[in-house]
């Protein structure tokens, strides 16, 4: 009996170990300092001027506002919005592109890094973003902050960077933190409970970890567990369901921010995967096999789903978190659909997914 209790005893200590991710994977988001020794005769790294900043934004939704399902795209908005948040795509871009130069050079080059932080304290010196003037312009802060912050991770470790302009990124990566948490906290609406809450769980996990705010890193983690607590046995999201003909879309959307912020929950010791009963691995094994066969969100919705632009097949930037999952929990299958469009990245969570996770082989 007591051999019994004592298998079963170890059996259940052993259960998490077996089912735990295996976190292989390349520098992912908190890049380490260099080897000392290991950055002198650097090449030079060719850094052009930033956009002028963003201080001020009063976008509204694209979608057309008598569809509540906010499914339909309104032309004429679209054109308008996408012409507001151009400067800001763009800035965000390069960005990332910048400091995924600097974990991509070998030996790492400190010049890119430098680059990466003049460019942010460039926008934090004349307080970009700081006028949010609509509802959506603080989403779209939402949806910027995160990768702003995934940029300075990468690079806050280099070496040669001055400890003021580092401070000055920082405080202005907390201020914009702060902000997006405050306008959540007050938000009383759906979006407060759907992707949108997602989007700023990531960027104040980021800006948190980026700035050591302790309370402001939990709300960002608690954020994700708003939506891990929503998610089905079926792995559905049903605020996501209600998007009707972008329900996939919107799914794919949702299970990015989710698994990019249990990536920043992981350097934190909080393992998001088994919160709930498994919820975020049932809802991105939903989403994977949705990818090529869009028929099960069809069915549950009772519309047929967006096909996207060109191929119709899912672009590389909208699955680049699969790069973070699969150095998480290997899969051929997951392989197999990365293997084809790699490198794969988003702006949105920190450039290159391909060059922070791949695992190498």
């Amino acid at each position: 009996m007591r051999l019994l209790r004592s298998t079963s005893l170890i059996a259940v200590l052993l259960a998490p170990l077996l089912t735990a991710p295996s976190y292989a994977q390349g520098a992912g988001y908190l890049v380490p300092a260099t080897v000392k020794g290991d950055d002198h005769a650097k090449p030079k790294y060719e850094c052009e001027a930033p956009g002028a900043p963003v201080i001020t934004l009063e976008t509204q939704s694209k979608y057309k506002q008598s569809d509540t399902s906010r499914a339909t795209i309104d032309e004429n908005a679209n054109e308008t919005y996408l012409k507001a948040v151009e400067p800001l795509r763009a800035y965000a871009k390069a960005l990332v592109k910048i400091a995924n130069d600097y974990v991509r050079s070998a030996p790492r080059n400190p010049a890119a890094a430098q680059c990466a932080l003049a460019w942010l304290e460039r926008w934090a010196a004349a307080d970009a973003m700081t006028d949010m003037r609509s509802k959506q312009a603080l989403f779209n802060l939402g949806q910027t902050l995160g990768g702003f912050a995934l940029a300075y991770l990468q690079i806050q470790n280099a070496s040669g960077l001055e400890e003021e302009p580092k401070k000055r990124v920082k405080a202005w990566l907390h201020t914009l933190g702060k902000q997006v948490a405050t306008f959540m906290d007050n938000n009383r609406e759906i979006s407060g409970r759907n992707n949108h809450r997602y989007w700023a769980g990531l960027s104040a996990t980021a800006a948190g970890i980026a700035t050591g705010d302790r309370r402001l890193t939990e709300w960002g983690i608690d954020s994700a567990r708003v939506g891990l607590a929503q998610i089905t046995l079926e792995g559905t999201l049903p605020l996501e369901i209600d998007r009707g003909k972008r329900a996939r879309d919107y799914h794919i959307l949702a299970t990015e921010l989710l698994v990019a912020t249990a990536e920043l929950a992981r350097n934190r010791g909080i393992d998001l995967y088994t919160e709930h009963n498994g919820a975020l691995r049932r809802l991105v094994n939903r989403v994977v096999s949705s990818l090529d066969d869009p028929s099960y969100f069809e069915r549950v919705t009772g519309a047929k789903q967006e096909p996207y632009p060109g191929d119709g097949t899912v672009p590389s930037n909208r699955i680049a978190w699969l790069e973070i999952y699969q150095s998480c929990f290997p899969s051929p299958e997951i392989e197999a659909v990365l293997a084809s469009k790699r490198p794969v990245a988003s702006s949105g969570l920190g450039g290159d997914l391909t060059l922070l996770f791949q695992v190498s082989r």
